[in-house]
């Protein structure tokens, strides 16, 4: 279940060069694995532990609905190419307000921002749940998308200005974490409750839409802690984030860079990752609480890769931890293709998203350190529109593609784009950082993407 890989933050026990001038050390202070975190854990502020808990909420009315929608939709009489057009129009609604949502956030504070979206996107969710037309799910899933966007585009500038280097690695990776555990709750309780409420109503469609009637209820609650928290206006640096041709003159390889790589692996994912659920419905008949079950438990396993990757990065670097445990998955994915075994499928499922989702939590905190300061609200927005302006194709094209040649077509296909995003991302960021051999931790080195 990738959510794609510059969208989430991490770290690793690294140091930061700029041009030869000081360098800034990270992961200072404790080693071990659990006691490291807790360590950093204690440095969280104010602000972020609130963002936190935030997120926390809104992360579990999201995945209700990543999980529940296909099915809902498919049970209302949708095919896979129809309900890739809604999946595709929220991927729309994203790419189109990325870079405008960077823009505004880097000069407004972000807590307002916070409040509406969440507001916005509780609202949309609602209409999607509430009608049918295919035209009104497409043009609310839009609107839906662009409403999740600020919150999005919003978090990585939030976690520097209300962080510090010692913390910061630790508190991208904590934060998608939080996400994951959000997707538990989520996926645990709800496949449960729509065949509960499926009983109770005696119609399973009125089970899905009530199922995600709640989930947006919790996301709603996400406007306490967003609310209490004390948000200071952005830096002059940020305040100068502007879209120059001396900007982009001076740093399109960088921005290039991060957005082609990002869009070649969100382009792989767009075409199975949103119908996973849908495959183990029609391959192997499952049910909505058992597929929920299977939800949470490759969710957790994406947890705990998530969390193993500061420690992993450590030793082999940023770039060479992300790029092995995305090769590590592909076998799985192809296990996923061909095996009609049900055993087999979900221990591929599991293992797979671990493996997949194990460097996610690293790569933003990449691209934010390589970024100036006053340019990471832009980063993170191209970022993000990498992944969603590929999602907004090849979603819509995997719909269609299961649709006519099913499953194990479209995930050979995943797979070719997955190889490709892997070499594109080494070569890209190979030499972006280095070994320091006398206390074995790793430097990035911002000159190189100048």
């Amino acid at each position: 279940m990738d959510n794609g890989i510059f969208g989430r933050g991490g770290g690793s026990n690294l140091t930061v060069k700029n041009s030869g001038a000081h360098k800034q050390e990270y992961n200072k202070g404790l080693r071990g694995g659990l006691k490291e975190y807790i360590y950093h854990l204690r440095l969280f502020s104010r602000n972020a532990r609130l963002y936190l808990i935030g997120s926390f909420l809104i992360g579990i009315n999201f995945h209700v609905f990543q999980l529940l929608l296909n099915l809902y939709l498919k049970e209302f009489g949708f095919v896979e190419g129809e309900i890739g057009l809604v999946l595709s129009s929220r991927a729309v609604g994203s790419a189109l307000i990325a870079i405008p949502a960077a823009l505004i956030l880097s000069r407004v504070r972000l807590k307002p921002i916070l409040v509406a979206s969440s507001i916005l996107f509780a609202v949309f969710t609602f209409f999607i749940t509430s009608f049918q037309q295919l035209n009104l799910l497409i043009g609310f899933s839009l609107l839906s998308g662009m409403a999740f966007a600020f919150y999005r585009v919003a978090a990585a500038p939030f976690y520097m200005r209300n962080s510090s280097p010692v913390e910061r690695t630790h508190l991208f990776s904590f934060s998608f974490g939080t996400m994951l555990l959000a997707g538990m709750a989520g996926s645990i309780g709800s496949g449960k409750l729509v065949t509960i409420l499926g009983e109770w109503t005696g119609d399973l469609i009125l089970g899905y839409q009530y199922t995600l009637y709640i989930g947006i209820l919790i996301g709603l609650f996400s406007l306490i802690p967003f609310l209490m928290i004390k948000a200071s206006d952005p830096s002059a640096e940020e305040n100068r984030i502007e879209l120059s041709r001396r900007q982009f003159r001076e740093r399109w390889r960088f921005y290039g860079k991060l957005t082609l790589t990002n869009f070649t692996i969100g382009a792989g994912a767009g075409l199975i990752i949103p119908f996973l659920n849908l495959y183990f419905r029609d391959r192997f008949n499952l049910s909505p609480d058992l597929i929920g079950v299977y939800y949470f438990v490759v969710q957790f396993s994406m947890l705990f890769g998530s969390l193993s990757g500061p420690i992993l990065a450590r030793r082999f670097g940023l770039v060479r931890t992300v790029v092995i445990t995305q090769m590590l998955s592909i076998p799985f994915m192809l296990i996923l293709s061909y095996t009609y075994y049900l055993p087999l499928a979900f221990a591929a499922f599991v293992i797979r998203g671990g493996l997949m989702n194990l460097g996610v939590p690293i790569v933003t905190n990449l691209g934010m350190e390589l970024a100036q300061k006053r340019e990471q609200g832009l980063v993170n927005a191209l970022l993000m529109l990498g992944w969603t302006s590929s999602w907004m194709v090849t979603s819509a094209v995997g719909g269609n593609l299961i649709e006519h040649y099913g499953y194990t077509v479209t995930m050979n296909i995943t797979v070719a784009t997955y190889l490709l995003s892997s070499g594109i991302f080494y070569l890209f960021f190979r030499n972006s950082e280095t070994r320091n051999e006398s206390d074995h931790t790793w430097s990035l080195v911002r000159e190189n993407h100048a």
